[in-house]
């Protein structure tokens, strides 16, 4: 629950048990998907984007010509083969991913498996610039609410009289910030008017559809937001079970790959975020930030994040963030007023 995670959303749906993966990604009723996202890599790679797709195929697997020519046609992904020589593959499939991300994430896969016929990478290395930036000179040492007891030092980035579209969604007791980019991306941060380590709730009745509609004109606000560098890994056979996909790491339909017996052994994502003052640097998979107050807006306690694109409403990268500092030790936030608890013996410092 401590963790802070940095997700990206699939950009590559190889065919495999398509109509049950369509239907847990609720991405079902999309017309022509491949075609969609296809459109949109080209799109995003044009501004600030960059997204790098490869096969990595055993020498003498045979795999399906209209796989390999749909995986180039709509995300670029050529196939390439694997020499066979464990050490040296591990480490041509890290230097490409190092390059993708521009070095954001140095040494992605510890081990290739010995029974590796294929591998499908995907590697994404985003930097959105702020449309506003924040003056460095402004930056400055705060603090971040862990919760209702502790908080963790900060560099905080202030800036006054911001442009910035928010609004308060009673209903969830939530606050929400738009902070666009200058490119055709935006950068949106839900953030729980309550004081709670736990934000995994904050997305299940969100109403993301008419997320759009419900952000009115920008106006004038103070806002602080924390700097933060993040890195987050997960092996993600587990998640994907747990979300219904239990058939691909056992009897998976992938004949629109090849004809052999094919089945999943692992899904490896990882991912980088680094939040400052010209904007958002991530890879593999992003961040970002923001809080609530009444005529100021400040990122100063657990909250959600997407970064989305404006036109189609695709989230590229979605996540929460914990605690931006993990490696600092916690203290114990002063009271807020007299009513406040200060005998500092009564609470345990978590660890």
């Amino acid at each position: 629950p401590d963790a802070n995670e940095i997700q990206s959303l699939p950009l590559i749906l190889a065919p495999a048990t398509e109509k049950h993966l369509l239907e847990v990604m609720h991405l079902e009723s999309v017309p022509c998907l491949h075609q969609m996202l296809g459109t949109l890599r080209r799109r995003l790679t044009e501004s600030t984007l960059s997204l790098g797709s490869r096969l990595y195929l055993q020498k003498g697997f045979e795999v399906k010509e209209k796989f390999l020519e749909d995986s180039e046609k709509f995300y670029g992904a050529k196939p390439k083969t694997l020499s066979g020589i464990s050490q040296d593959d591990l480490m041509a499939i890290n230097n490409w991913v190092k390059d993708v991300t521009h070095g954001k994430i140095p040494s992605f896969l510890q081990q290739l498996p010995q029974n590796t016929v294929m591998l499908l990478l995907n590697a994404i290395y985003f930097h959105g610039f702020w449309k506003n930036k924040f003056n460095a000179s402004f930056t400055g040492p705060d603090v971040f609410h862990l919760d209702n007891e502790f908080v963790v030092p900060v560099e905080m980035m202030k800036a006054h009289q911001y442009p910035l579209s928010w609004f308060t969604l009673e209903t969830q007791d939530i606050q929400v910030a738009k902070f666009p980019f200058k490119s055709n991306v935006s950068f949106v941060v839900i953030v729980p008017n309550h004081d709670t380590r736990d934000t995994s709730h904050v997305l299940e009745n969100f109403p993301y559809k008419q997320l759009c509609r419900l952000f009115p004109r920008e106006v004038s606000t103070t806002v602080k937001i924390p700097k933060i560098k993040l890195d987050y890994q997960l092996e993600l056979n587990q998640v994907l079970s747990q979300m219904g996909l239990q058939e691909l790491f056992m009897s998976p339909n992938l004949q629109k790959i090849t004809e052999e017996p094919l089945f999943v052994s692992s899904v490896q994502h990882q991912a980088t975020l680094e939040l400052k003052e010209d904007g958002v640097e991530a890879s593999a998979a992003t961040s970002v930030v923001l809080s609530r107050s009444v005529s100021a807006f400040s990122l100063d306690r657990p909250f959600v994040f997407i970064i989305f694109e404006d036109e189609t409403g695709i989230p590229l990268f979605i996540g929460s963030v914990q605690n931006p500092n993990p490696d600092a030790a916690p203290q114990i936030r002063e009271p807020r007023d007299s009513g406040e608890a200060t005998d500092a013996n009564k609470h345990h410092v978590p660890k």
